[in-house]
């Protein structure tokens, strides 16, 4: 019987030549993770770009890229009567379109992978049939910071031109924007730092000075609610979410009886006692995801945004603006940043993660941001049940 002292140590033995080293093994895994994520991003780039139609509208699809995505450009007298992925009929475009009969769909299919790490991603445009402009976008897409959802999204989807849905849905609608996330019970839950996956559309220019209108409005959210309850059934979920108008709130306004003591309706929260702002704020309207106050409108942006994130999920797609904005904010319960024209703060209150933001498009209005930033977010946190709460400013 041989001992094991005759025996070789097995770890002074070489690495046999078929066997890759534990370093090499580690740089080939980060290559094959690195070149996984370029090609998911660009899918996502080419899913979410504003694709024309290669040949005549009477084609019925047309192949782009290598990975044959089949975009289908529908149109004429045999084109299907339900548009954007069988979701919408005719009749529910009569609002939108002066000749719905004619409208032209060009549609990408809703794509989702049982490995994917992006979520369900598809794309449909719907133009009239007397322009070449894309009239109207709805797009699936989870929501993300690193694809700029904390900023150009934000700013249109998040506007306070938007009623909150209700009913426990996590979505928002006005005359020319609306967003609804597919049910938790579908998809899952996303973790604390991914978005949820949504469903949106988009008409025309995203804002305007002038207040919205309300059947347009209510419109477009039975559209969003229709292409979410088609997306869930093709991903094989159960369960359909009902037509939400009728408990919708009345169409946001202009708050003419905003007092200088209690800017955006907050108690407490003013710029000083000899100072009040020139014109009323728009404030969303109802108990949803999101509370934002939009001040000094003039044609297509905003100059002023005061907004309450209240949502986790929603909360999610500032995470990195929290963390990387300007100079760092402190305080026990949370943490963000503050810049020239932009500060943002998270916390946890009694709802879960929420994100309070006071930002400024206007370069006169900087001073105000420093000034605000911190009442606005020790007013809302106590309004939340997450304070008394004090910032530490740089």
């Amino acid at each position: 019987m041989s001992s094991t002292a005759d025996q070789p140590n097995r770890y002074d033995q070489p690495v046999p030549a078929d066997r890759e080293s534990l370093s090499e093994r580690y740089r080939r895994l980060r290559r094959e993770r690195w070149r996984r994520r370029r090609q998911r991003w660009h899918w996502r780039r080419l899913l979410r770009g504003r694709v024309r139609p290669l040949l005549a509208a009477g084609l019925a699809g047309v192949l782009l890229g290598a990975g044959g995505m089949a975009w289908q450009a529908q149109a004429g007298p045999f084109a299907p009567d339900e548009v954007c992925w069988g979701a919408l009929s005719r009749d529910d475009l009569a609002t939108t379109f002066r000749e719905p009969e004619n409208v032209k769909a060009v549609e990408a299919p809703v794509l989702h992978g049982a490995r994917s790490m992006d979520g369900p991603i598809g794309s449909c445009q719907l133009t009239n049939s007397d322009g070449d402009e894309w009239a109207l976008t709805a797009r699936v897409h989870r929501l993300d910071d690193r694809a700029g959802d904390d900023g150009k999204w934000a700013d249109e989807f998040l506007s306070a031109r938007l009623t909150p849905l209700g009913g426990g849905l996590l979505g928002m609608a006005s005359d020319n924007r609306a967003w609804l996330a597919i049910p938790d019970g579908c998809l899952g839950r996303p973790d604390d730092f991914d978005g949820p996956t949504v469903v949106d559309i988009a008409q025309g220019n995203w804002i305007s000075d002038m207040e919205p209108r309300p059947q347009e409005r209510d419109s477009m959210a039975r559209m969003v609610v229709k292409l979410v309850n088609k997306v869930s059934a093709d991903l094989g979920c159960t369960g359909t979410i009902a037509d939400p108008v009728e408990r919708l709130p009345k169409a946001a306004r202009y708050t003419r009886t905003e007092k200088p003591d209690a800017l955006c309706g907050i108690k407490g929260l003013t710029l000083g006692k000899k100072r009040k702002p020139s014109k009323y704020p728009m404030i969303t309207d109802g108990d949803g995801p999101v509370r934002t106050c939009d001040r000094d409108i003039t044609g297509s942006q905003w100059k002023q945004r005061l907004m309450t994130v209240e949502d986790p999920r929603l909360a999610a797609i500032f995470t990195g603006m929290t963390l990387h904005e300007g100079d760092q904010v402190t305080s026990a319960v949370g943490y963000g940043g503050l810049g020239p024209n932009l500060g943002v703060f998270r916390a946890r209150c009694q709802a879960g993660t929420t994100v309070f933001l006071v930002q400024a498009n206007d370069g006169g209005m900087s001073a105000d941001v420093r000034t605000l930033f911190p009442r606005y977010v020790e007013a809302e946190a106590t309004r939340l049940g997450c304070g008394p709460l004090k910032l530490k400013l740089p």
